[in-house]
């Protein structure tokens, strides 16, 4: 290979030479055209930019609102829930209250059963006593009626074993005795008899 040669360095500050050839290698007729093109396809790409950024502007303001309206429906949400929860605490209270008042009416169901049975059992023992006692009138009766009747047969038999005995002693003392004084009772005897015989219709009467 050939050594190139070196060529002199312009000195500073002079403008370097151009030759013709150079020049219009330099200069392009159609730069003009194609910056315009440029120029235009890029105020389509801001104007389409613009659009877009416009368009990203609403599609974000919806979904600022959705946004918006998502919050609220959740805050709606969470406020429905703890009123919920409140509701389920309650029923919750409810449902123990509802077990305690089933126990205590289960236990007064059985207490009223046993009761209940404790009156029947009494009940049939009062009318067993009352039968009882009604027999025992009824058989009282009928002793007292008895009875009432033998004491009438016992003080009936009485007066004429005592008549017998005041006739047997007046038979046997009459031949020694004088006749009664004035105003004395001629026969003491009878008048005995006679309350006794009172005495015997006054029983007879009661019985």
């Amino acid at each position: 290979m050939n050594p190139e040669t070196p060529q002199p360095e312009p000195a500073a500050g002079a403008s370097p030479r151009v030759d013709d050839a150079s020049a219009a290698r330099l200069v392009n007729p159609n730069l003009s055209g194609a910056l315009t093109a440029d120029y235009a396809a890029l105020q389509n790409d801001l104007v389409q930019a613009q659009e877009l950024a416009a368009d990203f502007q609403r599609q974000l303001a919806g979904k600022s609102n959705e946004h918006a309206q998502l919050k609220q429906i959740f805050e709606k949400t969470q406020a429905d829930l703890a009123h919920l929860q409140e509701g389920i605490i309650e029923l919750r209270a409810e449902r123990h209250r509802l077990a305690n008042e089933a126990m205590r009416a289960t236990a007064f169901q059985a207490k009223l059963a046993k009761v209940t049975a404790e009156r029947d059992r009494l009940r049939i023992d009062l009318e067993v006593l009352l039968k009882t006692l009604a027999k025992m009138g009824d058989e009282m009766t009928i002793a007292m009626r008895d009875r009432d009747r033998r004491i009438a047969e016992l003080v009936v038999e009485m007066v004429g074993l005592r008549q017998a005995l005041a006739e047997a002693k007046g038979g046997a003392s009459l031949p020694a005795t004088s006749a009664p004084a004035a105003g004395a009772p001629a026969n003491t005897p009878p008048e005995s008899s006679e309350e006794e015989s009172v005495e015997i219709i006054s029983l007879e009467t009661h019985s």
